[in-house]
Formats: structure tokens, C-alpha cells, sequence
């Protein structure tokens, strides 16, 4: 059974890549390899005292996440949410590792910042979102399972759902056993296309423009494809989020496909319809 979505707008962070009109631009052209970090905003979405208390991961999600809100002109706290991401905050957990070496004690605020869940909260407190969301982590298969879950969760209760996808750098000795050497995110808000007839299924209007129509199916196959997504920076090949990047790239071409190992299936995204407003 195949499940279709409507795009409705998109945020893109990388470093060299600070939008999606960025990436679209760079698609195709060969991307050039940028060694320096991505620089993160202060959320100042957030009230102070959470401001201080964020995390690189969760600066990276929120920043990401103003970008597809600022275009896609929804009320926050009308999107149900989606979170995936293959290891979470490494860098939180590093320094949880290293005070357990060290002192032998934790502080609260470290152990509230090392949860999957964390920027989930973090979004929550930021925009007073009180609909549901899901934090998703599957290793490498994170992108694929996490954008299943947002658009099937677009399809059941017929309400748009913000869907991020992303990873932070990992510090040594961590980034040998899984080397996220740079950081990736992208932020989609969707809506079903499944034809339903909620209070957002609806066909779009001047002030909610599509960027693409896409549909997801399933396939059986017999080899995985674990390798980077083709033609994406090698700093990028273990980030599972930058798949996300080869699927909005098919804007730039108005068609196409990509596969997503899933278990013991592939996840295939194919663009039915692009619109090309970004």
C-alpha cells in the first residue's frame, strides 16, 4: 500500500547549506567539501532559562525547524511532530561518560539533556505544542522510518505534522564507533494526500503552497544500500538525516525516486508533483 503526502514547506541546515533554496541551488552542481562547524543560533524562541540549558542538538533542531515554519506559514502548536535522528546528542552523553569517569555523579541537567526526546521538549516548551510527538532512532534507517512514521501519522489524523530529521557531531572517542563528523538536519511539514476529509486535508490555497507531492511504498529487495546518498560530501556518509537531503534535491529535477533500506524492505520516496515554490 502506497501513502502519499503534500510538502508544504521545508527548512535545510548543513554547513555550506542554510536553506532549502541553498540546496536546491547546489543540486547537481557537485557539493564542496566545507570542514568548518555549522554555527548554531541561540533558540531565542525559548524563555531564558532554557536558552542557557540548550544543547548544540537541540539549537540545531529548533534553528532548523523556524526555517519550514517561517515558510509554511502554520501555527506551531497545530503540528503534530516527528523526531528522528540515528544517535541523539552525543555530545550530552560524552560528557555524562566523562563526569561518571571523573566524579562518579551525574548532574540533572546533563541526564535532562541526554534523552532522545530532549528536543522533542524543547520544541514543546518553545512554541506551547501540546499534540503528540514521536521520537524515532534507528541507526542508519532513522530518515526512512521517521518520515514512514510522520506521514503516516499525517494520514491517520488528518492533520499536518512537522517532521525533522537530524544529527550532531559526535567527540571522540565516540565518532570512531559512528563517525557523524558534521552536522545535518532538515524540517518538513506535511499533510496527507490521501484524499481524507480533516480540518487541514484540504487543496492548497495561495496561503499554503505545496512544494511537491510524494509517495512512499515499500519494496522487497534483495540488497540493502547502506553507502552515502549519491553525490552528497563523504563528511555526510554515516548521517542518516542527509538522505533526507537526496529527496528534497528531486525538487530541483520534478521528478524521480530514491530508496531507504528499511528492515528487511526499501523504502522508495518518488515525487509525483513538484511545484517548485521555495
Amino acid at each position: 500500500m502506497a501513502l502519499r503526502f503534500v510538502l508544504r514547506a521545508a527548512g535545510v541546515l548543513a554547513p555550506g547549506v542554510g536553506s532549502l533554496a541553498e540546496l536546491l541551488a547546489l543540486h547537481g552542481q557537485g557539493w564542496p567539501e566545507v570542514a568548518q562547524a555549522l554555527v548554531l543560533p541561540s533558540p531565542a524562541v525559548l524563555p531564558a532559562n532554557e536558552r542557557r540549558r540548550a544543547s548544540q542538538v537541540v539549537r540545531l533542531v529548533l534553528a532548523c525547524a523556524a526555517q519550514a515554519l517561517a515558510n509554511g506559514r502554520y501555527a506551531p502548536d497545530e503540528l503534530r511532530c516527528v523526531f528522528a535522528s540515528d544517535e541523539g546528542s552525543g555530545e550530552v552523553c560524552h560528557l555524562m561518560l566523562e563526569a561518571l569517569v571523573s566524579s562518579g555523579q551525574v548532574s540533572p541537567l546533563l541526564f535532562h539533556n541526554s534523552v532522545h526526546n530532549a528536543p522533542a521538549g524543547y520544541f514543546s516548551i518553545a512554541y506551547q505544542n501540546h499534540l503528540p510527538a514521536v521520537s524515532v532512532s534507528m541507526g542508519n534507517e532513522s530518515f526512512a522510518a521517521g518520515l514512514l512514521c510522520a506521514v503516516s501519522e499525517a494520514s491517520t489524523s488528518a492533520q499536518p505534522v512537522l517532521f525533522v530529521a537530524y544529527d550532531a557531531p559526535l567527540p571522540e572517542p565516540m565518532r570512531a564507533l559512528l563517525p557523524i563528523e558534521q552536522a545535518t538536519a532538515s524540517a518538513w511539514i506535511i499533510e496527507s494526500d490521501s484524499g481524507t476529509s480533516g480540518s487541514h486535508a484540504a487543496v492548497p490555497s495561495p496561503a499554503r503552497l505545496s512544494l511537491g507531492r510524494f509517495e512512499l511504498s515499500l519494496h522487497e529487495v534483495g540488497e540493502r544500500r547502506d553507502a552515502a546518498p549519491s553525490g552528497l560530501p563523504t563528511a555526510w556518509a554515516a548521517n542518516s538525516s542527509a538522505g533526507a537531503f537526496e529527496v528534497l534535491g528531486l525538487l530541483a529535477d520534478g521528478h524521480g525516486s530514491c530508496e531507504f533500506p528499511l528492515g528487511a524492505q526499501h523504502l522508495r520516496v518518488t515525487l509525483l508533483e513538484g511545484v517548485g515554490a521555495c
